[in-house]
């Protein structure tokens, strides 16, 4: 009876032959009651065994005690869990450990691996379970078996060498941890019955070995380092996991795929794998970290090795010009393929592979997964699947992929089984095409190659539609090939650049393309260096015979070799080349944004040296597109409150605003009076802040004081480089002003002071009643008797420019409604000694005095704010006009812009003054923008005076020095027409200067 049904059995075997065989050579065993004790459930399960795999079936018979296991087909219809795998090696590890038998526990353990591998492999084949569910049980048996050679060999090198220890930031001696961590299949737990398992060794920090705690630094010249123990230990794992011997081999260890490959060392710490992934990672390593996992060790310093590789492997942004490199990378291993006469026949690495189904999750995810943290899954499958989620992949063609990586998987096992050997190509032999056919359930061999041809035929579309992309355009001049041997060429290029010391910039040049002395750059980072340098070179100005400039545009350098010798600063000062680099191509805004950076500014350069992630952080915040109000940023300062060092919070916060609106203006995002607008807000907030931070200090309930912003603080526009004029206003009548002095100085000192970090604003408050001599803090009856009876007119003047911005609000207000009233000159709220019949006219003759006083000898035609026709000019007619017709403005623009409407201003006059004074005010903050000083004066010397015109958008020089010229004859031109009849009093009063001379032409 058991007989015939075993025949019944074998028959509809998929291979009768292969089945017939291995079952008389196993019934010659001691198993032999058992098989005829066999359910036809268990025949038919035994018979599949025999089929597909002639290694494991001679296993059985070698160990026939192992068929019980293999007759339980309802124990077989399920896996393992992995916890169950864990604690049948435990059962018999702990004593092995115990007494030292390390021999006797992997002894065991390749015993155990052998038994696991029969009892899946007959899962598989008597179709008791998906591939899925395959794949993840050859993985799980080899992280136990992997965590269980970790445990072992580290026992064995611990009692001969001591334990590994290292200083902790405690400055205590701890144990240094190690891990081992999967990649590929392995890491991803998609393993094949024949896999190699790629791995790498991980410890903590450097230290060194002692079998008892150290106690003091030194080392003896005896004892190991860490790197030296880990090393040991890494070599005796791989011995021991790749050692054949009569129980088998475990598994086949490749190491190729750590750092610098074979050259590496076979261990490394957390800060040396950082260092080699931020200076020299590849897309290749990319991909593999993608699926890396802990195997063994220690789980929390491979989570923290995770969270150190984490923006390497899932960067932010990628250029897409991965999808070349992974092509280029696949189009490599189909010629070696090809090579072997195996490229349609390869199931994982030839044409519609397994290797192309997982290049198009892994591209995918490098190219999404930084910013959609939802797609980081080491697995294939789950990753393809999350794509259709996130609208990155469709459905129907996730569905062929899956259908094709699953069909593809298990020719894959078929293929391996056989001999256990590491094979993926299906082969030529007639008779094994036809056992493969067999085992894959199909009737024939045409049966299978026509699926397989199908599943073939929709991976290759899928991938190259992602992957067949025109090569991209060259950026930037033809650049000559590496400097080295081609000096002479390069010399050229960098002159007709307009370097002015070619030779330095050749230095400075090479180090770019060709990394420091010290490294060198891997291929890939070469090739993102050339296309950044040939952007840049692009943006270098090119002259023709006149000297003018024909390349000009927004982005043309004004000073290429300040910008490179920059550039080399801030790289140094990021200290990873190859990770720059590659930000910078996947991110050519973000270059072009720092180039412009170093040469339109020298104060932000220098910034930007200093915090090498502003700009970068900035960007990926999405800030730099904000433009924001005091409000806003006063909300943002309050973060702060609680920081323990205020004046340090105040700077940092300050650097990063202000890095903000500099380049929010540099880049064009800004026009020139948003930028006066936002650095005032900024001014504000920061003196709001100031206000609340003293407040907190002292206890006080509520602001003492009002700050009242004069001149350009008070107009709302505040340029590069300004001070803070500041009035501090207590209410009518309050007493004790001389405990109000000390808050207003530590108010002015918070944001004055410099510190390591720098300073905030300037503070002045000189222009207060009675100047350094009077009281900083003054009540509001006081301020307002001054002004009646003692102030000059300049003082009434720079009233009418009075704003309130910080402390009391309802003290702020009372004080600008009586600025208000005292600077309403058409209908005088008198008393009021500076209003005299003849102010106009003496106005005038402030104006001529500051041109007279304050424009430096023989400069009067670089003197763009205070020589004749200078910025001054607009600000006294926006003031006089503001004065005669009772209009309160105290910002320059808005005030011409009113006078204009209320025809106080002429029209033709008021169009000209506009569009000249927008001219002049932009060049005033190009200026100021470069040293952030107050600056009011265009440069005497030839090579800053040209940088300035190219900052400026003029081709030569000359066109720039006319084109200012015009400016300022227009502005004088209408000063000359409004201020005519005062100019006529004063004329035979006042001596010959240069706006008489430009009065009289």
């Amino acid at each position: 009876m058991s007989r015939a049904s075993w025949i019944a059995a074998i028959k509809k075997a998929p291979v009768p032959e292969r089945a017939r065989q291995y079952y008389h050579a196993l019934s010659q065993t001691s198993a032999r009651a058992l098989l005829e004790q066999a359910r036809p459930e268990a025949q038919r399960v035994l018979c599949a065994l025999f089929s597909g795999s002639q290694a494991l079936s001679e296993w059985l018979q070698a160990h026939p005690e192992s068929l019980a296991d293999l007759l339980d087909v309802e124990a077989l219809s399920h896996p393992r869990p992995v916890s169950g795998l864990r604690q049948e090696v435990q059962a018999w590890l702990t004593g092995a450990l115990a007494n030292q038998d390390y021999a006797g526990a992997l002894r065991q353990l390749r015993q155990f691996k052998q038994r696991q591998m029969l009892r899946i492999a007959t899962r598989d084949l008597a179709g008791l379970a998906p591939a899925t569910s395959i794949i993840r049980e050859l993985s799980d048996v080899a992280d136990v078996c992997l965590s269980t050679v970790g445990r072992v060999v580290y026992e064995q090198m611990s009692r001969r060498y001591g334990e590994p220890w290292h200083v902790n930031p405690q400055g205590q001696w701890e144990r240094t941890p190690w891990c081992v961590l999967g990649l590929g299949k392995l890491g991803g737990q998609e393993l094949n019955y024949s896999s190699d398992v790629d791995v790498i060794f991980v410890y903590a920090i450097e230290g060194m070995v002692s079998k008892t705690p150290p106690r003091h630094a030194q080392t003896s010249p005896q004892s190991l380092s860490n790197h030296q123990f880990f090393c040991r230990m890494a070599e005796a794992f791989v011995t021991e996991v790749g050692r054949a011997t009569s129980e088998g081999q475990l598994y086949r260890i490749d190491l190729r795929l750590r750092p610098e490959g074979k050259a590496g060392p076979l261990a490394r710490s957390l800060e040396s794998y950082e260092n080699y992934y931020a200076q020299w990672g590849q897309t290749w390593e990319r991909m593999m970290l993608i699926k890396a996992r802990p195997v063994a060790g220690d789980a929390a310093l491979a989570h923290e090795f995770a969270e150190m590789i984490q923006s390497f492997r899932y960067p932010r942004m990628l250029s897409e010009r991965v999808i070349a490199d992974v092509a280029a990378m696949k189009a490599r291993t189909e010629a070696e393929v090809v090579r072997s006469g195996e490229l349609e026949r390869n199931v994982k690495l030839g044409r519609g592979g397994i290797r192309e189904i997982e290049f198009i999750a892994q591209v995918t995810q490098l190219l999404h997964a930084g910013r959609n943290p939802f797609l980081q899954i080491p697995q294939t499958l789950p990753a393809l699947q999350a794509m259709v989620k996130y609208g990155l992949l469709a459905a129907e063609d996730a569905q062929a992929l899956t259908e094709a990586y699953v069909f593809l998987r298990n020719v894959e096992h078929r293929l391996q089984m056989e001999n256990n050997r590491q094979t993926h190509t299906v082969p030529e032999d007639p008779a094994a095409q036809k056992r493969l056919a067999a085992l894959m359930g199909f009737s024939s061999w045409t049966a299978f190659e026509k699926q397989w041809r199908a599943h073939k035929d929709r991976v290759r579309a899928a991938y190259e539609s992602r992957f067949q992309t025109p090569p991209p355009k060259p950026a930037g001049p033809w650049l000559p090939p590496r400097i080295e041997g081609h000096e002479e060429i390069w010399l050229k290029l960098l002159a007709e650049c307009s370097f002015r010391d070619p030779p330095a910039a050749l230095k400075w040049m090479s180090e770019f393309l060709h990394g420091p002395g010290f490294g060198h750059l891997s291929a890939q980072s070469e090739t993102s260096a050339r296309e950044l340098a040939g952007r840049l070179l692009t943006w270098c100005p090119r002259k023709d015979e006149q000297g003018r400039i024909t390349n000009l545009g927004p982005r043309t350098l004004s000073d290429p070799d300040r910008v490179l010798a920059r550039l080399d600063a801030f790289i140094a000062a990021y200290g990873s080349r190859a990770m720059l680099y590659e930000a910078w191509t996947r991110q050519p805004s973000l270059f072009e944004m720092l180039v412009l950076l170093f040469d339109r500014s020298e104060f932000l350069a220098e910034s930007a040296i200093r915090t090498p992630d502003l700009v970068d952080d900035l960007v990926a915040s999405g800030q730099l597109r904000r433009s924001k109000t005091a409000e806003q940023t006063l909300a943002d300062l309050r973060h702060g409150l609680g920081d323990a060092d205020q004046a340090q919070w105040l700077r940092r916060y300050f650097a990063t605003e202000f890095m903000r609106i500099g380049l929010r203006e540099i880049i064009g995002l800004a026009d020139p009076e948003q930028n006066l607008a936002e650095l005032s807000a900024l001014a504000d907030a920061c003196l709001q802040y100031a206000v609340e931070v003293v407040m907190r200090r002292h206890r006080l309930k509520k602001p003492p004081f009002a700050i009242i912003g004069l001149g350009k603080l008070g107009g709302a526009e505040l340029a590069y480089g300004s001070d803070l004029d500041l009035l501090f206003v207590t209410a009518k009548g309050a007493r004790q002003l001389h405990r109000l002095s000390p808050l207003a100085a530590e108010i002015m000192a918070l944001l004055s002071e410099k510190t390591a970090d720098g300073s905030v604003f300037h503070t002045d408050a000189r222009l207060r009643p009675d100047g350094e001599k009077g009281l900083l803090v003054n009540t509001l009856d006081a301020y307002e008797t001054y002004y009646r009876q003692r102030a000059q007119l300049w003082e009434i003047q720079a009233l009418s420019r009075a704003r309130f911005i910080a402390g009391d609000g309802a003290v702020g207000q009372d004080f600008v409604a009586l600025a208000q009233r005292l600077t309403n000159f058409a209908r005088p709220d008198l008393p009021l000694a500076a209003y005299q019949p003849g102010w106009r006219q003496e106005i005038v003759r402030m104006r001529w005095r500051i041109e007279k006083e304050r424009t430096p000898a023989g400069k009067e035609a670089l003197a763009i704010k205070t020589g004749a026709g200078g910025l001054m000019d607009a600000e006294f007619i926006a003031q006089t006009l503001c004065l005669a017709h009772g209009l309160y403005a105290p910002n320059t623009l808005n005030a011409l812009q009113q006078l204009q409407a209320l025809k106080a201003l002429p029209q033709p006059a008021a169009n000209t003054l506009l569009e000249n004074f927008r001219q002049l005010r932009r060049v005033e903050i190009i200026l100021r923008r470069w040293s952030y000083e107050g600056e009011s004066e265009l440069p005497v010397d030839p090579a800053p005076f040209y940088r300035v015109s190219v900052r400026c958008g003029f081709a030569t020089p000359a066109a720039f020095r006319e084109a200012v010229s015009q400016w300022r004859k227009a502005i004088r031109q209408v000063y000359q027409q409004l201020f005519a009849q005062e100019l006529a009093a004063l004329n035979p009063v006042l001596p010959k200067s240069a706006l008489h001379e430009r009065q009289r032409d």
